[in-house]
């Protein structure tokens, strides 16, 4: 199973608090003779076994659809046998039967005996109330900022004298060294 399934079951869970999923369903299909059922590829089934049965990416056909819910952009249906389907992707055209199903059920018209029931809660309505004004909070004032402008001067370590006249008597003294064993000493001068 890919990230954007996991995530696409993610948010339908979040969707469709409290229910109970048997699986989840990709490149779904609703076909309407004789009876409405959903085909398409099963993802995280419940009864998923190590021989492939209800393995990932494996097509599925339902029993009967019961109801259609629909919640927020989540769809899932119930079937016959009492499971709960979660639709993450539909076919090209697999959406037409849903789309004409759910204009039907909303313009009430008569729909064919056995045609599943369109479940859509309506949103929760928002009512307005007193609130608890928040503090104001007083404005900072402009303050212009003092700056110096930048020195333009190359830095480098800090000479320290007493340090180069230890280290000048140093190397006299071991060039005289040098010089007393038979080393014969250059300068940069010659």
């Amino acid at each position: 199973m890919n990230d954007k399934i996991s995530a696409a079951i993610l948010k339908l869970k979040a969707d469709a608090e409290g229910v109970v999923f048997t699986g989840f369903v990709t490149n779904a299909h609703i076909q309407p003779e004789p009876s409405a059922i959903l085909t398409g590829e099963v993802w995280a089934h419940v009864c998923a076994d190590g021989f492939g049965t209800f393995g990932d990416g494996h097509r599925i056909e339902t029993s009967e659809i019961v109801q259609i819910h629909a919640r927020g952009e989540s769809v899932w249906i119930t079937t016959q046998s009492g499971s709960d389907y979660g639709i993450l992707s539909f076919t090209a055209l697999g959406w037409t039967y849903l789309a004409a199903f759910y204009q039907a059920h909303h313009r009430l018209d008569q729909l064919p005996p056995g045609s599943p029931s369109f479940h859509m809660p309506s949103l929760p309505v928002q009512t307005f109330g007193l609130a608890k004004k928040l503090k104001d909070k007083p404005k900072c004032a402009y303050v212009p900022l003092n700056r110096n402008p930048p020195k333009r001067e190359l830095l480098g370590p800090q000479t320290d004298k007493k340090y180069m006249d230890q280290m000048e008597v140093f190397v006299q003294g071991t060039i005289e060294t040098l010089k007393r064993n038979g080393v014969k000493v250059t300068s940069n001068k010659e």
